[in-house]
């Protein structure tokens, strides 16, 4: 059996969230991978270095103008194995990246001695209940079409009720099937799921875990992060 650790964490980075607690968290956690959303390219690359790992980041948009290119806002992969293979596509088409409706997917390889975890990451629409499904097909799409074999998802799907079972729908078509997990968001006194790790269908959840929550955690980010651990067969390729 090959296993697997991998955290997914919005840091609501415009909020300039302290980047050293972020790293002693991850840390302490000791993921393979990293998935962050709403986080500034300056605050990924501080995280890498104090991490001593690697990192691929894709911008989603610009807050305030692309003349204040250094406070645009994307998604970022984080590892302390090599990050390879980096792809990043628009899953919003026709929205401007001056706005935050505009939405990206963000892929990367991670490589260890003992196999590779092809890592996608996403923060689907938050208002608009069929955009974000139009969001999710897209995602399904890009993973359908990506021959690696081993392939998993993460981000904030920012999807509850119906709209969750429809969103998931899509992600099962392509063999992705969700870790189990709980409540994330708001990070003060969490209510509502929206943070997802979703494994291949041959996977093995070991453990998922997310913190209860408070003022503490709140400091940080309204998202709180999310760690699941899985196996897989070595026949799987992972």
């Amino acid at each position: 059996m090959s296993e697997w650790r991998v955290m997914t964490w919005n840091i609501l980075g415009a909020q300039h969230p302290d980047v050293g607690e972020i790293a002693a968290i991850i840390r302490e956690q000791q993921p393979d991978v990293v998935s962050l959303q709403e986080v500034q390219r300056a605050q990924l690359r501080h995280l890498a270095k104090q991490l001593g790992w690697h990192y691929a980041w894709a911008r989603k948009h610009y807050p305030y103008s692309p003349l204040l290119w250094w406070r645009a806002e994307g998604i970022g992969i984080l590892s302390p194995w090599t990050v390879s293979g980096r792809m990043r596509t628009t899953i919003s088409p026709g929205v401007s990246t001056w706005i935050y409706k505009h939405r990206v997917l963000l892929a990367a390889t991670i490589t260890r001695r003992d196999g590779a975890l092809r890592v996608f990451n996403t923060h689907l629409a938050s208002h608009d209940a069929d955009e974000r499904l139009a969001q999710a097909k897209r995602v399904a799409d890009r993973v359908r079409a990506d021959t690696s074999p081993c392939k998993i998802l993460t981000g904030d799907l920012n999807t509850t009720g119906d709209s969750e079972i429809e969103v998931l729908r899509e992600f099962r078509a392509v063999g992705l099937l969700d870790a189990g997990g709980t409540v994330s968001n708001p990070s003060i006194a969490p209510s509502q799921r929206i943070d997802y790790v979703l494994l291949p269908a041959g996977a093995t959840t070991l453990l998922s875990k997310t913190p209860d929550g408070g003022e503490l955690w709140a400091r940080l980010s309204d998202h709180l992060p999310v760690l699941v651990e899985f196996a897989v067969r070595q026949d799987e390729s992972c």
